[in-house]
């Protein structure tokens, strides 16, 4: 029977995975290839150093457009100083990503195929109902999967707006300007404010402008890498981890169960949590370790982002609805991102306080001396929550969301004032 769990296995992971597949994209088309299994690295070392060249470039324009329009006003060059930021941590999440490729590749494989599940020994104990058994563990499985498709997927749409909105912006413009003001000169202006060194060479530039035009235009869909990819892989991660869980919590439910699993196959059956509970265990660890330090990088920088699209919106009140809905937008990408990152870590956190619950609510006071001492070892393993951190400092939680907002809600009110005087 423990051959049918490893086809079962088998038979999710050659399942299509949306969410998955998209995210494994994404972080390729950084040169990041965390499924070694499916496609080939020999083109990602070429793919990073012409990925971190644009973008330097695109920072370099940035920052000279910030440095320029320095003194007249904040609002000017807000919105470089947000694209510069989300720049500066997408090339940071590749070298970060790049660095642990071999963690990140293991978990995505594990998480694909399974491997936590497979070899618990379970299906190989004298139980009387194994298919029910098998079935259900399926099922949770499958609906888990379900769950982390559509979450990835929403959060897909939700990234492309703003990329969306760049990239067609100046073409838009460009008919607004020429077709509808009915301008005696218009021309094509670039995707967002910045200023691309060029050599005049007579009436020649090196770049041209259409190459100059082009590569800022290039710059919203390595945003879109960064932020959709990277973050992405978090959810699909933790939330996979959660259901893990869930599946632990199944079994340690029926571990006492006169249907399922009879009374002197108990003890076999409870080791097999014992050992689930262990695998879980480490599987978390390497997620902790994948993620505690770029998540610190994150929430930071998504808190001065916020701070800043908060300042832009309340400038932008008077300007006009277009501009409005745009910064909007942002502001939802930015606060959904900071938010995904703190519920699928409370996903977990949640499962891991009911999984401790679990293993004291089954009846173990009626079984055997050994039965009992696991329960009670269990109990004092599981009474540590799964947590994922921020850097050591904290851990990702509800709380730290509301946290997060608190704070950039503050410094808004700082910047705002700082401005009038």
């Amino acid at each position: 029977m423990q051959d049918q769990l490893d086809h079962e296995l088998e038979r999710i992971d050659k399942l299509p995975k949306l969410g998955l597949l998209w995210v494994e994209h994404s972080a390729y088309a950084l040169g990041v290839n965390i499924a070694p299994r499916k496609r080939s690295s020999k083109y990602c070392r070429l793919t990073r150093i012409l990925v971190l060249i644009v973008n330097l470039s695109i920072i370099y324009s940035l920052v000279a457009f910030i440095m320029e329009n320095y003194m007249i006003s904040f609002e000017t060059y807000v919105e470089a100083v947000l694209l510069t930021f989300q720049l500066s941590v997408g090339v940071v999440k590749m070298f970060h990503f790049q660095n642990k490729v071999e963690s990140c590749s293991q978990l995505v494989f594990s998480t694909e195929t399974g491997e936590v599940l497979k070899s618990l020994g379970l299906f190989q104990l004298d139980l009387p109902r194994k298919k029910e058994l098998l079935s259900s563990v399926s099922l949770i499985l499958l609906n888990n999967w379900m769950i982390i498709d559509r979450q990835v997927m929403f959060f897909f749409k939700i990234v492309c707006m703003p990329v969306l909105y760049y990239c067609v912006r100046p073409y838009f413009q460009y008919i607004f300007d020429c077709y509808i003001k009915d301008k005696d000169t218009c021309e094509m202006t670039l995707t967002y404010p910045a200023i691309v060194p060029y050599l005049q060479l007579g009436n020649y530039e090196f770049p041209s402008y259409v190459i100059r035009f082009f590569l800022l235009q290039s710059g919203p869909l390595w945003c879109f890498f960064a932020v959709f990819g990277f973050n992405s892989l978090f959810v699909v991660l933790t939330r996979y981890e959660s259901g893990l869980i869930k599946v632990l919590r199944f079994l340690v439910q029926n571990s006492t169960s006169d249907i399922l699993v009879p009374k002197d196959q108990r003890v076999k059956y409870l080791q097999c949590c014992v050992r689930l509970f262990a695998r879980i265990s480490s599987h978390h660890n390497q997620i902790e370790n994948l993620f505690k330090y770029i998540i610190l990088v994150q929430c930071s920088v998504s808190s001065i982002l916020i701070c800043m699209l908060l300042y832009k919106i309340s400038t932008v009140l008077e300007v006009g609805w277009v501009w409005m809905g745009m910064i909007m937008v942002y502001f939802v990408t930015i606060a959904l991102e900071i938010t995904l990152y703190n519920v699928s870590a409370q996903k977990v956190e949640s499962q891991s306080e009911l999984l401790f619950h679990d293993w004291y609510n089954c009846s173990w006071y009626n079984e055997s001396r050994e039965f009992k001492f696991m329960i009670k070892m269990m109990l004092l393993f599981s009474r540590r929550t799964f947590v994922l951190s921020v850097g050591g400092f904290t851990s990702l939680s509800h709380k730290f969301l509301v946290q997060v907002f608190r704070l950039s809600a503050n410094f808004f009110l700082l910047l705002r004032n700082m401005n009038n005087k």
